[in-house]
């Protein structure tokens, strides 16, 4: 059984062809510019948007998480079960329960329904979160069924795992979409709240074993694009070419900074999404170092 909290059809920038990306709760890291931070926590989470909601206190009756006060509903979240009954009667839609739990096979079920775009693509099945290695036993299963379902596999990881689990999920064809936050292990232990050291020897490890991988590299503006250091990135993109792919830039976007409210998180770093001009300077600054990558879109 695994904690799911979405599961998005017809994706074509998580892998080949088209997609669906199954979204996992639960990760190890910390990264102060989250884009899914509804799925920190392996649990369910309430996802509470105060600006649907009307006040009306149809939630109140049996909950001692609520209150209203001056007209305004207001949440107390260290009270909250997240028994879910606010979301099942709520008529404006501000109370969600993110992540329910779900078998493999039901997963399975669900993706089958467009194996047709599969077939057709060259597409698959993208494992994703959240991150995959925090449910290891689920996300194994969930490959094995879909392997010999003939679906192409594709995990985004951000390393952190296990080593066996990796040496498991290569041993299926899983195409790995492995995220490198920044080389600087100082630097990736403020941004992330760990140490890189095991999350870089599992891509060598990856790398080592002839896995297929494609790099990803979410720059983050006054984070982790200083030109030194995308000079280390470059650096070892240059040296490793022989063994990934692909090289990706992942430009930072500001949706996880609302998502983040919802749920009860201080957003810890807030500003606007990439700019072009932002972009353009990584992209040059990959270049005059005779790094290849391109921009996800």
């Amino acid at each position: 059984m695994g904690i799911v909290f979405n599961i998005q059809k017809y994706c074509i920038h998580d892998g080949d062809g088209i997609r669906t990306c199954v979204f996992l709760k639960g990760c190890p890291l910390r990264c102060i510019w989250c884009h899914n931070p509804e799925s920190y926590e392996k649990a369910p989470a309430l996802s509470f948007n105060k600006h649907k909601c009307s006040s009306c206190g149809r939630c109140l009756s049996g909950c001692y998480a609520r209150t209203i006060e001056n007209g305004t509903l207001e949440l107390m979240r260290e009270k909250c079960t997240r028994c879910g009954k606010c979301a099942d009667i709520c008529f404006n839609g501000a109370n969600e329960i993110i992540g329910k739990e779900m078998t493999a096979p039901e997963v399975l079920t669900e993706v089958l329904k467009d194996k047709m775009f599969y077939d057709t693509s060259g597409g698959g099945i993208t494992l994703t979160g959240g991150e995959p290695s925090y449910q290891p036993d689920f996300t194994l299963e969930l490959l094995s069924l879909s392997k010999e379902a003939g679906i192409s596999l594709a995990i985004e990881t951000c390393g952190a795992g296990p080593r066996d689990f990796y040496e498991k999920a290569a041993r299926y064809g899983t195409t790995f979409l492995f995220d490198i936050k920044c080389i600087d292990p100082v630097l990736h232990r403020r941004l992330t709240g760990a140490d890189n050291a095991h999350i870089m020897a599992n891509l060598r490890y990856l790398m080592d074993s002839g896995a297929d991988i494609i790099i990803r590299l979410p720059l983050i503006p006054g984070c982790n694009d200083s030109d030194g250091d995308i000079a280390l990135l470059a650096a070892f993109l240059k040296e490793n070419k022989e063994h990934y792919r692909y090289a990706e830039i992942m430009p930072y976007h500001v949706s996880g900074a609302g998502k983040a409210e919802k749920i009860g998180f201080d957003c810890v770093y807030k500003r606007e999404n990439a700019g072009d001009g932002e972009i353009a300077r990584w992209l040059s600054l990959f270049a005059s170092h005779g790094a290849d990558v391109r921009v996800s879109k």
